[in-house]
């Protein structure tokens, strides 16, 4: 075994032709070991190293033979991304800048009391094309790797020295999460599993503009993370120009899916609605958002809109507004919050998130 270890007569691989060993699963590093004619075992150490303990040089990695780790250290990499830039508002919100295999996206921490939030990015750029939000203006780009969407993780962890910390994570940044239905479901095991991030699934949530496909996949996955669905109008003719994804999947055929989502799992869902002013927040809509909710275990979440000046025409109601629209659908018994704005001078803020300057 030690033979097939030794290093001495092998070629200097470049580093960007190695295998990147930061996102495999158990079985993708059991299999990448067993070409090394290695014992199986080894797979779980390096899988502890790199997601329980966050060690990225294999030469630290010191359970396992030292041959194994020259060799390693020689023909793979260990790459989570790097911070590119880092934004911070005055609420404590911070905006990162990830790059990783020639990309970048933005990652989101924000603090609200005793309460931490990581909001991720699961694609470079975005392909529905919902009208008020800024990252569809980048057009799709790609799918990002299990890896980079954990290292998003590892890498504000880091910054921020949480150590051991909890926190919570939202997949609500670049890009829709059920388009990236493989990559963000193998991130999701990485970060719940005992022997990696540890996470409990449920702190994780998945937000989606409405795939009914992926969500009637997510409902047959054996652990999963909580769902929350942007709906954002109460009619199809307002939801197809808001999001186009509405004209595969209206209303009904969503909501149908949300509730065979529930029944299946036994999880109850959560609707998101982002606030614009003269377009989604009238009387009407009060009325029919009543009818939608009525017997439904779903929480609807209201976010005002955050502006983005010169990129989206739309504005949000008032607070006043905001607030009166709350209280005719709590005086109907429904579960209604208010997710307020943070981080909005740092343009961190739901629907901003988006590699393009300040003005078109």
């Amino acid at each position: 075994m030690l033979d097939s270890l030794r290093m001495s007569s092998m070629p200097a691989i470049s580093p960007l032709s190695r295998p990147n060993l930061y996102g495999l699963e158990r079985a993708g590093l059991a299999a990448l070991l067993a070409t090394y004619g290695v014992p199986a075992f080894h797979a779980g150490q390096v899988y502890r190293w790199l997601y329980a303990r966050r060690s990225f040089d294999p030469a630290g990695w010191s359970d396992l033979p030292k041959a194994l780790r020259s060799r390693l250290a020689a023909e793979t990499r260990v790459d989570c991304g790097t911070i590119e830039a880092r934004a911070e508002a005055r609420d404590g919100t911070v905006k990162y800048r990830v790059g990783a295999a020639g990309s970048s996206v933005e990652a989101v921490s924000m603090v609200q009391g005793e309460r931490r939030t990581l909001c991720l990015s699961s694609q470079v750029g975005c392909a529905l094309d919902c009208d008020f939000c800024l990252t569809a203006r980048m057009g799709l780009v790609r799918n990002l790797e299990p890896g980079e969407i954990v290292g998003q993780v590892a890498l504000i962890q880091r910054d921020q020295g949480l150590g051991d910390q909890r926190f919570n994570i939202v997949f609500m940044g670049m890009g829709e999460p059920l388009h990236n239905f493989d990559g963000v479901m193998a991130a999701f095991r990485i970060l719940t599993d005992s022997e990696g991030f540890g996470l409990s699934t449920r702190r994780i949530t998945v937000s989606t503009a409405g795939l009914v496909p992926a969500i009637e996949r997510l409902a047959k996955e054996p652990a999963r993370p909580r769902l929350a669905v942007s709906l954002n109008a109460t009619t199809d003719e307002v939801r197809s120009r808001l999001m186009p994804v509405n004209r595969a999947y209206p209303i009904a055929r969503l909501l149908e899916a949300c509730d065979a989502f529930e029944r299946e799992t036994g999880d109850p869902y959560t609707l998101e609605y982002v606030l614009l002013s003269g377009v989604n927040d009238s009387p009407d809509d009060v009325a029919r958002l009543r009818t939608i909710l009525r017997g439904r275990r779903a929480k609807l979440n209201l976010i005002p809109f955050n502006p983005v000046p010169g990129w989206l025409p739309y504005l949000p109601p008032s607070r006043a507004e905001i607030l009166a629209l709350r209280d005719r659908l709590l005086d109907a018994g429904l579960k209604v919050s208010i997710r307020w704005s943070r981080g909005t001078e740092a343009r961190a803020a739901c629907g901003q998130l988006a590699l393009l300057p300040d003005t078109p």
